[in-house]
């Protein structure tokens, strides 16, 4: 005889209008009776709490491109579930016991749906025996289909997203030009236990992309120095070298070659690597900064939010970075500016020069589930290409994180 097993799944997330994809062909009995040969799997899977969020909700600034977020989207709407997909193996990775996916609805037995309460949803599926020790992968909001095939917990882990539908798909949307914060890409893993009908078993899914905050813009120029008239007026904000892809592993990054760009270089033909949503709009009245911290005009005020596919590359030419561009006058005298660039690379923290990551990480390389935020104060005149550095750059930052991880840096360049 067949040995079917019965599989009860519990999210217990903060979540508000779940929705999802199509269902599984390898579901059906009864949610609240174990047959004979059938098995029962409790799973639990939390989203990742933020520690640091005091967001109320969302306000934007509408550009001509694009919609800037300048308001921290709430805990709730960055870890919103439209979509489940769940995979269950061998321990060791190597047989798939079933691929479902899951919508919203009844979450009974042979339904392919979840149902949702306050705080949690519960999905009964049923499939072909479990084992305990059986590994268990879990994916939010992919794609529908995109795991469809799979044999082998390295096929699911290896799976690809690309950045258009990581950073800029809503749910069952087109791709646009703005970012999207409550569709994001979200991935854990755990093991199950339990013998007989009743296994159980907890994943904790975490973000697959990263998000950039620049929370705090100001200059400080040496009022005994060369600049102490000079002037930077911001007007545009953007990310450079960020990956076209990522992967739902506990490494989200794939190492991947082709990198994107929020700056539009008019003076390239190609441009199938530019995307609006990676670039704040152009500020129509941007805010003259001058003087030193002490000074009532020194700091821009608005903070702007941004969501980052993780990348492992760390070489100057290739690790991805914040870019201010902007108009710098060094007097009054200076009637037509100098349009001008500072660069922040991302996950590094300058002491006497020398950059090391946040808490031992890797110097450069930006993680999935980690919020960098940074703080940036202007001493000197900024680079003239958005892909330079700064020379002398020195880059006061300083890192912690919590989960959507915050990354605080605090870049001074001088």
């Amino acid at each position: 005889m067949k040995k079917v097993t019965y599989f009860g799944l519990l999210l217990a997330v903060a979540l508000t209008g779940l929705s999802s994809c199509s269902s599984s062909d390898d579901v059906t009995s009864d949610p609240t009776n174990t047959k004979s040969g059938e098995s029962r799997l409790t799973l639990t899977i939390s989203t990742p709490v933020a520690k640091t969020s005091s967001a109320k909700g969302n306000s934007f600034a509408m550009g001509s491109r694009v919609t800037d977020i300048t308001k921290d989207p709430t805990a709730t709407e960055e870890q919103k579930i439209n979509r489940i997909t769940v995979g269950i193996f061998s321990h060791d990775g190597s047989t798939v016991r079933t691929i479902q996916e899951l919508s919203s609805g009844s979450g009974d037995a042979g339904s392919g749906t979840y149902k949702q309460t306050d705080a949690s949803a519960t999905a009964h599926i049923v499939t072909n025996s479990l084992v305990e020790g059986d590994l268990i992968l879990v994916a939010c909001n992919a794609p529908a289909g995109t795991f469809t095939g799979v044999q082998k917990a390295t096929d699911f882990k290896a799976k690809t997203e690309s950045i258009d539908n990581s950073l800029a798909t809503p749910f069952d949307g087109q791709v646009g030009a703005s970012l999207v914060y409550n569709n994001i890409p979200m991935f854990g893993s755990s093991t199950l236990s339990g013998s007989g009908d009743k296994f159980s078993a907890s994943v904790n899914v975490n973000h697959q992309t990263a998000k950039v905050t620049l929370s705090e813009l100001t200059v400080d120029f040496d009022q005994n120095g060369p600049y102490k008239d000079a002037s930077f007026t911001p007007t545009q904000i953007f990310l450079i070298n960020v990956p076209n892809e990522l992967k739902f592993d506990t490494d989200a990054s794939t190492g991947t070659a082709t990198l994107f760009q929020g700056y539009d270089n008019t003076d390239k033909s190609d441009k199938s690597t530019y995307r609006d949503y990676l670039s704040t709009s152009v500020f129509s009245n941007g805010t003259e900064l001058k003087g030193d911290s002490k000074g009532s005009s020194h700091s821009f005020g608005t903070p702007y939010y941004f969501y980052t596919m993780p990348n492992n590359k760390i070489d100057p030419g290739v690790r991805t970075k914040l870019v201010i561009k902007g108009l710098f006058k060094s007097s009054a005298s200076d009637t037509q500016g100098t349009t001008v660039y500072y660069p922040v690379p991302l996950n590094a923290t300058y002491t006497n020069g020398k950059p090391a990551g946040a808490e031992g990480s890797t110097t450069f390389a930006v993680y999935a589930n980690k919020n960098y935020q940074c703080k940036v104060t202007i001493k000197t005149k900024g680079a003239l290409h958005p892909t330079d550095d700064v020379t002398p750059q020195q880059a006061a930052i300083t890192v912690t994180v919590v989960p959507f991880a915050d990354a605080a840096q605090n870049t001074v360049f001088e």
